[in-house]
């Protein structure tokens, strides 16, 4: 048994597909390959159910639930959740926390939510193309759009001389273009930089105007806040409008059991958290608590820090994100989620304080670090030197500047890096990052019978007691917003006897929820959070004959099923 994989490129579709069918294969008894839906092209949007059945269904234990690639060019992400599946897999039985996770747990992973727009990102020059439903060139039908005008397989910059251009050559080096400063006359020639492409549709010659491509978000087309389009860029339609969403968001709602979530993006080393929309002070505190908590384990394992999206990740606080995954797992459904964005080339180019949210223009002293990354790392591969071309509407023009897929978008493949350390940047983060969505994964609630007795106390008449606990870190109902929104079930108890009365007690029962070990943070003290029950103890009188067996359940939606049998004696 075994399957191996080398993680030094990326996957095409039907190579990533090949890949899941043969980790199936490979591992019958722990891993289901199933499609949950096509995309727009008609391709398979596949998930890898995990777990060891002989220690109960997938649907009896509570779950974790990945998915990845849901923006075209992020490449890296269906990397992890791919590394995540095999590691479970190839691990399992030599690993103490991977066995445990397969035997306690059910992990639902879908490695790539796009397929269709990842196909183009990795086959293509194409620098946007959103869900896929657009072909390259068709994205855009006026004003400047994306094309490699020049035949090189690139979609890089052109920077075009005009005396009121924005932009000059640096003095320190000659590849680099710097801002011109607000007051600045006498320091040209001056350049206006432009994504490499053409203009469509009717023009003057003179002015044009570029405009936003028709690369739809998949990102923003969930439920919770969404928004439309004139009010919310890449929304779609209608929320869920797009297959790849629908199939996704009906997946979850299908499995009730998901006690946690990562999405992985790129790129900015961040691990996001809510809120999309509010500032901090509107998150439950003992929320804000157990996600910090959480998260720095996820900082020790990766480096990357934990952030709020709206407070530190939006550009204009005053249009928020909305229509987002972890928004409507969390907001909507209580489930603890992070959205991670993989990978940061200032992180490797030794940039000690990068920009988190990676638009705007960066220092010249932290370009030149980036050159220097990609002339150690990358072979000089990561940006293209400026060169004349007769283009054919603007006349001479310079194409060139930085390259965009492997080098800010991802870690560059094995096959571009240039030095052993680079060679060790799309390993070091996929692995990582595993180990952090694996630690996040064992925090789950996990309901268990922890005593179960029958005391005789006369002919036919019996006293029997059971205590259900929960032994994981979160409550059974995950979070206060969850608790809220009533969307995490109580723990139901039944008792079955085929023959006999229960003369005290019932026979199904809500025992309300139990308490994780989020809420000990220390030891007791009168100042700090008041502690819950971690168990409960229920008993039941019944009259039955010697040797009945009695069959007694603990359930809950997010910390499993729990079954225990006693013979009255």
């Amino acid at each position: 048994m075994g399957y191996d994989l080398d993680f030094g490129e990326y996957f095409v579709y039907d190579d990533l597909t090949a890949h899941l069918k043969g980790l199936a294969e490979a591992y019958p008894k722990l891993a289901t390959l199933e499609s949950i839906g096509k995309s727009w092209q008609g391709r398979d949007v596949w998930v890898m159910t995990l777990t060891n059945p002989e220690t109960g269904t997938p649907d009896s234990k509570p779950a974790f639930y990945i998915d990845a690639h849901i923006h075209a060019e992020e490449v890296t992400t269906s990397h992890t959740a791919l590394y995540t599946i095999w590691y479970l897999l190839t691990n399992y039985d030599n690993n103490a926390d991977v066995t445990w996770l397969l035997e306690n747990m059910t992990f639902y992973i879908v490695p790539r939510i796009n397929p269709d727009g990842a196909e183009i990102s990795l086959t293509t020059a194409h620098h946007w193309c959103g869900n896929g439903r657009y072909l390259p060139g068709e994205e855009q039908t006026k004003g400047l759009c994306q094309h490699d005008i020049d035949g090189d397989g690139l979609i890089v910059q052109m920077r075009i001389e005009d005396p009121n251009g924005e932009w000059r050559v640096s003095e320190d080096d000659a590849r680099l273009m710097v801002q011109r400063q607000p007051g600045e006359v006498n320091n040209g020639p001056y350049y206006r930089l432009y994504r490499e492409g053409e203009v469509r549709g009717e023009w003057d010659g003179v002015n044009f105007e570029i405009h936003k491509p028709r690369d739809g978000n998949l990102n923003r087309n969930f439920p919770a806040g969404w928004r439309p389009e004139f009010r919310q860029y890449g929304a779609g339609e209608l929320p869920l409008s797009e297959p790849e969403t629908k199939a996704v968001a009906d997946f979850i709602l299908n499995h009730p059991n998901i006690s946690g979530m990562q999405c992985y993006h790129t790129h900015g080393g961040l691990h996001l958290r809510p809120s999309l929309v509010e500032p901090d002070s509107t998150l439950p505190r003992f929320d804000l608590a157990v996600y910090n908590r959480i998260g720095a384990m996820g900082t020790e394992l990766t480096g990357y820090p934990v952030i709020s999206v709206y407070e530190e990740f939006t550009n204009d606080p005053d249009k928020p994100r909305v229509g987002s995954e972890m928004q409507w797992s969390y907001d909507e459904f209580g489930i603890i989620t992070f959205s991670t964005e993989l990978w940061n080339p200032q992180l490797a180019a030794g940039i000690e304080v990068p920009a988190k949210y990676q638009i705007g223009a960066r220092s010249t002293d932290d370009e030149i670090k980036l050159l220097n990354y990609n002339d150690e790392h990358l072979g000089g591969k990561g940006f293209i030197e400026w060169r004349e071309f007769d283009h054919p509407q603007f006349g001479p023009v310079e194409i060139g500047g930085w390259t965009h897929m492997y080098t800010f978008r991802n870690p560059p493949p094995v096959s571009m890096a240039s030095s052993e350390e680079a060679k060790n940047f799309l390993f070091d983060t996929i692995h990582t990052n595993c180990l952090f969505t694996l630690k996040h994964a064992m925090t789950t609630p996990l309901l268990t019978i922890q005593a179960a007795e029958v005391e005789k106390l006369a002919d036919d008449l019996y006293k029997v007691s059971v205590i259900v606990g929960n032994e994981g870190f979160l409550p059974t109902h995950l979070t206060q917003r969850a608790l809220a929104h009533g969307t995490a079930k109580e723990v139901e108890v039944k008792l079955y006897a085929e023959d006999g009365e229960v003369l005290i007690g019932k026979l199904g029962q809500s025992i309300g929820h139990l308490a994780g070990r989020d809420e000990r943070t220390a030891t007791w003290s009168p100042w700090l959070r008041e502690w819950s029950d971690t168990n409960r103890k229920l008993e039941w009188l019944l009259r039955a004959p010697d040797n009945t067996t009695l069959t007694i359940t603990a359930s809950s939606q997010k910390a499993g099923t729990k079954q225990v049998e006693v013979t009255l004696s």
